[in-house]
């Protein structure tokens, strides 16, 4: 048996347009709509509509943490105009999670935009930034009783995503603007952390850290696996806290922030190689192939949120919470497994001395998917995308049973852990 401290969170996350519906005034509706974007979220999982029976799920199976999105852009429907009505659904919401004894974790900002603000040019902009504060200075009266705000969810992965790579909203294809999203979501971070600071919260940011191994024993490889790390993995963190933005090439000077805490996502690992090519930035990379492949397409690797644990606290030596990890399958004995071995590593990490303090499975229930739409399965419950039934699987029962104990028993990892953690 391996045991958790008592204080130790066992939560899932999601995120708003994923799961909540109908978000009409998002630019990833927008694209959806006009069909630049593959698949349509429409009601999503009408989660909008049914929080209260998800918060009720949430309570009976067991789980302690929710991390949810607020989406900006139901806030601020028009640049000029508070939504009152999306405001007390929110406050409702951060209610009946307290009333159940969850503790929220809410993040601000997780890929998607308000389709007027990024119809000005998002935080490619400086002076765009005015409209972030204003979006900030509304959350304490959105979450009077919430103490932990994230800011950015993933930012690098919106970054390239969005900017370098041009395969999500706006579509662009740019290191310039990449650089200049980047910074400006530094300056946004920044502003949120004094500001909500002041006014009592607990503020962090949520860092994607894949594992990257070289793709052979080439030194050339070898160095291409470093550049990408260094890129992908720490280059906008040591920003945050340093003031010194060095990103594609490119250097600049941004304001010197902080975090509280840090939130780990972790889900995959990569092999890398060496390119000749500017445009790929010198790097290819592709899925390591260490297991069989889960619907998004990727190995599991349990070791690595170990690792990534690792690498965040000996850099940053900040409290970490994982906030995502999971995994989308139809096969739910592999994600009970899942589940099981990435906690054998974060019980490795805490033993270690390093500050874990909670675990958020991605994701409660069934989403959708941003670009891939509706068929990976991530959840611990089963959608019915017709009727939006809930169905827990079997390994909601079991994490849930790991997290009334902050236990794994014996015989569960006897049944579905690692015989070694090393």
């Amino acid at each position: 048996m391996i045991s958790f401290p008592k204080d130790f969170l066992f939560g899932t996350a999601t995120s708003a347009h994923q799961i909540e519906g109908d978000n009409k005034n998002s630019d990833w509706y927008y694209f959806e709509e006009i069909g630049k974007l593959p698949f349509k979220s429409g009601l999503a999982c009408n989660h909008w509509n049914m929080m209260e029976e998800d918060v009720n799920l949430m309570k009976s199976l067991g789980y302690d943490a929710y991390r949810f999105s607020i989406e900006w852009a139901r806030i601020f429907s028009r640049e000029d105009k508070i939504d009152k009505e999306a405001i007390d659904k929110y406050k409702k919401l951060e209610k009946l999670l307290l009333e159940n004894d969850i503790k929220p974790f809410v993040t601000l900002h997780h890929f998607t935009l308000p389709k007027w603000f990024s119809d000005l040019g998002g935080f490619e902009k400086e002076e765009n930034l005015k409209h972030w504060k204003k979006y900030v200075e509304t959350i304490p009266d959105i979450l009077e009783n919430t103490k932990n705000i994230l800011t950015i969810n993933e930012p690098i992965v919106y970054v390239s995503a969005s900017y370098l790579l041009g395969d999500w909203p706006p579509f662009k294809r740019s290191v310039k603007a990449a650089f200049n999203v980047a910074k400006g979501l530094l300056e946004a971070h920044a502003y949120a952390y004094d500001y909500l600071k002041d006014h009592g919260y607990s503020v962090g940011i949520v860092k994607n850290v894949p594992r990257f191994i070289p793709g052979s024993d080439k030194p050339r490889d070898k160095r291409a696996r470093d550049r990408i790390d260094s890129l992908f993995n720490w280059s906008f963190l040591t920003a945050l806290f340093s003031g010194k933005l060095e990103l594609f090439g490119r250097k600049a000077d941004v304001t010197p922030s902080n975090a509280d805490f840090i939130g780990l996502n972790y889900y995959n690992i990569f092999k890398v190689w060496h390119s000749w090519s500017p445009f790929s930035l010198f790097f290819r990379y592709n899925d390591a192939g260490l297991s069989k492949k889960t619907q998004m397409g990727w190995s599991v690797y349990p070791r690595g949120i170990y690792e990534s644990l690792k690498d965040l606290h000996e850099r940053y030596n900040k409290p970490i919470y994982v906030t995502e990890n999971g995994i989308a399958t139809l096969e739910d004995e592999w994600r009970k497994e899942f589940v099981v071995r990435h906690l054998q590593y974060v019980h490795r990490a805490i033993k270690e001395g390093i500050d874990v303090r909670g675990y958020f499975y991605w994701s409660l229930i069934d989403n959708f998917e941003w670009d891939k739409g509706f068929r990976p399965r991530f959840g611990l419950i089963e959608v019915n995308y017709e009727t939006f039934e809930r169905i827990p699987r079997e390994s909601a029962y079991l994490y849930g049973e790991i997290a009334k104990s902050k236990e794994i028993k014996d015989e569960i990892l006897e049944k579905y852990g690692l015989k070694e953690v090393n």
